[in-house]
C-alpha cells in the first residue's frame, strides 16, 4: 500500500479531489482505497471503503460538553485506539494506493500532536506522502498566496513527508493567472517580484512578506505547484504522474525532489 494523504483548509475541495483522483488512477488499473479521515463529515461525494465515523464521531465528545472545535481535536486524537481496526481493513482490501480525506481544520495538522501521530500510525512501514490544496481563491494577491504557502510549509514540517502543492479548483483561474502566474510560483524571487510590484502593501507588511518569500524559496519548499481540476483530466494526470515520481524514488527519494529544495 502507498498512502497519498490531502490536506488542506475548509472547502479546498480535499473530498472531491479525493474521489475524482480515485476514479481517475482506478481507470489505469491500480486498486485504490478511499478513506473518510473527518469524524464531523455531514457527507461525501464518493464511497468510503473505510469511513472513521464508524469508530468514533465529534457527537459523542460534543455529548459530553465540548464544542465543535474542541470535539473534533478529542474525535482526531481518540483514532490512535481505532489505527490497528483502520489498517486490518485496509490489508483485507489490499489496494495499491490509499488515499485519505483529512479534516479541513488546519490546526489538526500544522500546530497539535494528534493529527500527525495518528497519520504516523495509520501509515507505519508503508510509503506515504502529503498533497496539500492550496484554494484558487488564494492567488487573489500576494498576500493569500505567501499564507497559503507558508501554512503549506507548515503542514510539511509537522508530517515530515515528501509534499506535492496543488492549486485546487484551477478551472476557476483566469487563463493569465493559470498559463503565467502558477508556472512561474517555484522560480527564486518570483514572490518577491509580486510583492514589490503591490503599491498597496504598507511597509511593514511589505518586509514581512518578502522575509517569508526568501525563506520559503531559500528552504527550497515550493518548487513545482501543480494545477489541479475535477473538471480538467489532464490536470489529474499531471498530478498522478507526480505521485508515481515520488514513490518511485522507494526510500532514497529525497524532499527536495518534489518541492526543489533540502529536506
Amino acid at each position: 500500500m502507498k498512502f497519498i494523504i490531502m490536506v488542506g483548509p475548509a472547502g479546498s475541495g480535499k473530498s472531491t479531489l479525493t474521489g475524482e483522483l480515485a476514479a481517475h488512477m482506478e481507470s489505469f488499473g491500480p486498486v485504490v482505497a478511499r478513506v473518510n479521515f473527518d469524524p464531523a463529515a455531514e457527507s461525501l461525494p464518493y464511497d468510503a471503503d473505510v469511513d472513521v465515523r464508524k469508530y468514533v464521531t465529534v457527537y459523542e465528545f460534543m455529548a459530553k460538553g465540548l464544542g465543535p472545535n474542541g470535539a473534533l481535536v478529542a474525535a482526531v486524537d481518540s483514532l490512535i485506539n481505532h489505527v490497528f481496526d483502520i489498517r486490518g481493513v485496509l490489508e483485507d482490501i489490499k489496494p495499491d494506493y490509499v488515499i485519505v480525506d483529512t479534516p479541513g481544520q488546519m490546526e489538526l495538522f500544522a500546530y497539535r500532536h494528534g493529527g500527525p501521530v495518528v497519520l504516523d500510525a495509520l501509515t507505519y512501514n508503508y510509503p506515504s506522502l502529503t498533497v496539500f490544496l492550496v484554494d484558487a481563491v488564494f492567488l487573489e494577491n500576494p498576500s493569500s498566496i505567501i499564507s497559503a504557502l507558508t501554512l503549506a510549509s507548515s503542514v510539511a514540517v509537522r508530517l515530515k513527508r515528501p509534499q506535492v502543492n496543488v492549486v485546487s479548483k484551477a478551472d476557476l483561474l483566469l487563463p493569465e493567472v493559470l498559463n503565467e502566474l502558477v508556472p512561474r510560483l517555484g522560480e527564486e524571487g518570483f514572490l518577491e517580484s509580486l510583492v514589490s510590484s503591490d503599491e498597496a502593501i504598507d511597509p511593514y507588511t511589505r518586509t514581512l512578506m518578502l522575509n517569508l518569500s526568501s525563506a520559503l524559496y531559500k528552504a527550497g519548499f515550493i518548487g513545482e505547484v501543480i494545477p489541479v481540476s475535477t473538471g480538467m483530466p489532464e490536470t489529474l494526470d499531471a498530478l498522478y504522474a507526480k505521485i508515481q515520481q515520488v514513490f518511485s524514488g522507494g526510500e532514497e527519494y529525497k524532499y527536495y525532489d518534489v518541492v526543489g529544495g533540502n529536506y
